[in-house]
């Protein structure tokens, strides 16, 4: 399943997916989103933003951000270190966007440069005329984001966010997580409710139905099987989950995944 902490490559991570569709996760790198095609709901730190065609995302390090919603379609996804971007490196430890999104205007060939980037990158890897590339491409993007300094710690999340993915498949309660991580239970909530812009309950099923998902993908499990091991509390409640995150029954989506 996708991790709260990804284990990045030592370089960058580039990718073209046809959906971006992650649980919440936060790590010390940049992550910039580009929507060519399709469309989804971005949070980031409690913000919720509509991404739409011809949209950039840019989440700053140490930022609780995830995506869902997704329309299935066309998405860059560039994750890296800031102390690759040389001049820009600075920027990125200082604070964080007013808003996360950028929709480029006419004449604007930040795309052009992306695609490029990813095309080189394909061909050849990374290189210096891929970190040339991405230089160019952040210091165009941040002309048009006014950036807010803080010096917010990110300690609580991180451990709030830790917690939840090694004890999901348990029947965890917000009451478990303060009293493990000596918090209030009010603070454990607002966390949820001001960063993560997610309830507690409906985070946990996204834990689960990620991890549902790739049973279904990869296993050879009845759907009772698969919605204990996920850690569902019944198979009614994993059908609801599965139909509202998927619009589909577990078993209509098992017989499409066989039949691709």
């Amino acid at each position: 399943m996708e991790t709260i902490f990804r284990q990045l490559k030592a370089k960058i991570e580039f990718h073209h997916r046809h959906s971006i569709d992650f649980p919440a996760h936060i790590h010390e790198d940049i992550e910039l989103i580009y929507v060519k095609k399709g469309g989804c709901t971005a949070l980031c730190d409690g913000r919720k933003y509509a991404l739409t065609e011809n949209t950039f995302f840019l989440a700053f390090p140490n930022q609780v951000h995830h995506y869902a919603e997704c329309v299935p379609g066309e998405y860059y996804v560039l994750i890296m270190k800031p102390s690759r971007l040389l001049g820009y490196a600075e920027v990125f430890l200082e604070g964080a966007p007013v808003s996360a999104v950028y929709c480029p205007e006419e004449g604007d060939n930040t795309v052009y440069l992306l695609e490029t980037a990813y095309t080189e990158y394909k061909q050849d890897g990374y290189s210096r005329v891929i970190g040339a590339y991405l230089t160019a491409i952040f210091g165009k993007l941040l002309r048009h984001y006014r950036i807010e300094k803080s010096d917010i710690r990110q300690d609580t999340v991180l451990q709030i966010l830790n917690f939840c993915a090694g004890h999901y498949r348990e029947n965890i309660t917000v009451g478990d997580i303060a009293e493990n991580l000596h918090i209030s239970r009010s603070s454990v909530s607002h966390i949820f409710s001001a960063r993560l812009g997610i309830h507690f309950c409906d985070y946990l099923n996204a834990l689960r139905l990620s991890d549902a998902e790739e049973l279904i993908r990869n296993g050879n499990y009845t759907m009772t099987e698969i919605a204990e091991k996920a850690g569902f509390p019944t198979i009614r409640t994993f059908n609801r989950a599965f139909f509202k995150q998927y619009g589909m029954a577990p078993t209509d989506y098992r017989k499409e995944v066989m039949s691709v």
